[in-house]
């Protein structure tokens, strides 16, 4: 796509340090929300409602949290290795992660490509699309639950210990040009310049700055063609 491949050129024209901190921070808050969401399936706490199904519904919309954050972190997984990995040590961690991440098989999947977490994401996104939600599942298990779609399973617990590992990876691709900010320390969230940004160019804005200037224009040319008006004597 035209829009990835302009935004991985954005990405590489970023200073090193700035792009590093951008992914580490990114990095680490996917997977504290990782870490946050599994929490919850495991202990959702007071029901928000009264209704006997309150409990079971809270750690079902905790699990669709998690499966998008877990998706979100190996996202940011492919960016880092497309943009700020000059150790090369991304492509076998992405690797793992996928393999750990496949899902058990139940029975004979589909004749097309077996499902991966990103497709369960992707139906969490569009349950409203019956053909492939048709499919999904969801069972409680002792370290969390238990998703299931098109003859795969996965288990919450699982997929924590994939995202941790990922994780690490990315830190460790990213942290030695991190560490390297001049500010020290370790900051919670990168701190930038404005003027340092990347602006993107927006062609609406461009049109209305054209069509202000025009206007500008147009009004100093009438300004200009009005006779001057009469001046009055104030004086008594």
């Amino acid at each position: 796509m035209v829009t990835y491949k302009r935004e991985i050129r954005l990405w590489r024209e970023a200073h090193p340090v700035q792009r590093a901190l951008m992914i580490r921070d990114d990095a680490d808050a996917y997977w504290i929300a990782c870490q946050m969401q599994h929490s919850r399936i495991m202990d959702p706490g007071l029901a928000i409602f009264s209704d006997p199904r309150a409990i079971m519904i809270q750690r079902r919309i905790d699990v669709d949290l998690f499966v998008v954050s877990l998706h979100r972190l190996s996202t940011v997984a492919n960016l880092a290795a497309e943009v700020a990995d000059p150790r090369d040590v991304l492509p076998e961690a992405i690797t793992l992660f996928s393999e750990r991440t496949a899902g058990l098989p139940l029975s004979e999947h589909d004749a097309d490509q077996p499902p991966t977490i990103a497709n369960v994401r992707h139906v969490l996104e569009h349950g409203q699309n019956l053909e492939i939600r048709g499919r999904l599942g969801f069972a409680s298990g002792q370290d969390g639950w238990f998703v299931s779609y098109r003859g795969r399973m996965w288990e919450t617990q699982e997929l924590l210990a994939a995202a941790q590992t990922l994780h690490v990876a990315i830190r460790k691709a990213v942290d030695p040009e991190a560490f390297s900010d001049f500010r020290g320390d370790v900051p919670c969230i990168e701190l930038r310049d404005p003027a340092d940004i990347i602006q993107r160019s927006d062609p609406v804005s461009s049109i209305l700055a054209r069509q202000a200037s025009a206007m500008a224009e147009i009004q100093v040319g009438l300004q200009a063609s009005l006779p001057p008006r009469p001046v009055r004597d104030t004086r008594l």
